[in-house]
């Protein structure tokens, strides 16, 4: 099924490393937030959304808490400005970082240009990409309808397949000399 993005984003392919302003103001690449592990790429509508702001809470609550000690990670981009995307933050005590394209330069690059909304302009169709750790594109998710974001669950089952992949996924004994 074609998708209405940029062709290139595709299962396989290595998504751009592109560089956005923070919820602090701070340009950050997409590869230095990756940091060389499995990533969750979520992108909003916007703070508008009731179906965004509960995909988030959920992450929020069930799946921030292993992020870390996962070794994963989870990034966040929308059209919204830096003090919008500040208080969504915020609001939700999400602790990962949120990007602001308000601009709107990523949204056209990427072509995933939502344009059914009048009242709130161009926004993004609310994809999720789950990013190996050299940003090749594991799995898409199209969360047009709410049902086609990916759970928590669904999450937890992307890390294990791209964690299981490393060569120390399962403790081995180590190699002793013999005297």
């Amino acid at each position: 099924m074609d998708l209405p993005m940029h062709p290139d984003l595709k299962v396989g392919n290595k998504f751009p490393n592109f560089e956005l302003p923070d919820h602090t103001g701070e340009m950050r690449k997409l590869s230095q937030l990756i940091r060389g592990f499995p990533t969750v790429l979520v992108f909003s509508r916007g703070y508008f959304c009731p179906k965004d702001r509960r995909q988030l809470q959920n992450y929020v609550d069930y799946l921030q808490p292993e992020l870390r000690v996962n070794y994963c990670n989870m990034v966040t981009v929308s059209v919204d400005d830096q003090m919008l995307t500040t208080e969504v933050r915020d609001q939700l005590d999400a602790n990962w970082t949120f990007l602001s394209d308000a601009d709107r330069e990523l949204l056209h690059e990427l072509q995933m240009v939502d344009v059914t909304d009048p009242a709130h302009g161009e926004i993004y169709i609310p994809y999720t990409f789950v990013l190996d750790r050299d940003r090749t594109i594991y799995k898409i998710y199209n969360g047009w309808w709410y049902a086609g974001r990916p759970t928590v669950e669904e999450l937890r089952m992307d890390f294990r397949a791209l964690l299981s992949k490393r060569p120390d996924w399962a403790y081995k004994e180590p190699e002793r000399e013999i005297a």
